[in-house]
């Protein structure tokens, strides 16, 4: 497969000020590239920057490297905005949770679920597998917990049934920092079609 990207890096100017700009608007790890070419491509782009905004419509992805961008973000100096601009699910709300800020217009979707993955094995392979899910959910928690406030238990009730979040409903438990006017954008095939695997999908979404 010829690898393509799933995300953009710019670096913009306003007057004396830069500002790195990163969409991510399809599957986070998918096309081949990697979070660790993603994390390159940022610490050039954001040598000299003042704030990184990053916008999200993606279905989720890769949690490794989802894990990866996160804590590029959290280390940068800076500040970071993080922006649903259509759906953040899944992965890509764990990508959500870095920003200083998390901003949505008021018709985009935060998803949170537990993470899966297919495997195979022996016995002791599937406990190993499971035992490394346990703690890539510690992890996740973690974020959401840091983010929000929400007790962890709580967010694991939530992630256990696959909670779909409108901007209002994010902003209410804190993971929404300021909502904007709404907006409409497409979502790419691919993007689309890992989209509709999630349970408890919205009307709106679909």
């Amino acid at each position: 497969m010829a690898k393509k990207a799933w995300y953009s890096i710019t670096a913009k100017a306003q007057g004396e000020k830069k500002t790195v700009e990163i969409r991510i608007y399809d599957e986070i790890g998918f096309w081949g590239t990697t979070a660790e070419a993603f994390a390159v491509e940022l610490d050039a782009a954001a040598a000299e920057a003042a704030e990184i905004v990053v916008s999200l419509n993606s279905p989720g992805g890769d949690v490794f490297d989802a894990f990866a961008i996160y804590n590029a973000l959290r280390r940068y100096a800076g500040k970071v905005t993080t922006r649903v601009d259509g759906v953040a699910a899944s992965a890509a709300s764990l990508i959500a949770m870095a920003g200083d800020q998390l901003v949505m217009p008021e018709n985009t979707q935060l998803m949170i679920h537990n993470a899966w993955v297919i495997t195979g094995g022996t016995a002791e392979d599937l406990r190993k597998t499971a035992d490394m899910m346990d703690k890539i959910r510690d992890g996740v928690v973690a974020a959401y917990v840091r983010k929000s406030g929400i007790d962890a238990d709580k967010i694991i009730e939530m992630m256990d049934v696959t909670t779909w979040m409108s901007a209002l409903e994010a902003q209410a438990l804190g993971f929404c920092d300021l909502i904007e006017e709404p907006v409409r954008l497409q979502m790419s095939d691919s993007a689309a079609a890992v989209l509709q695997k999630h349970k408890n999908l919205p009307d709106d979404v679909k």
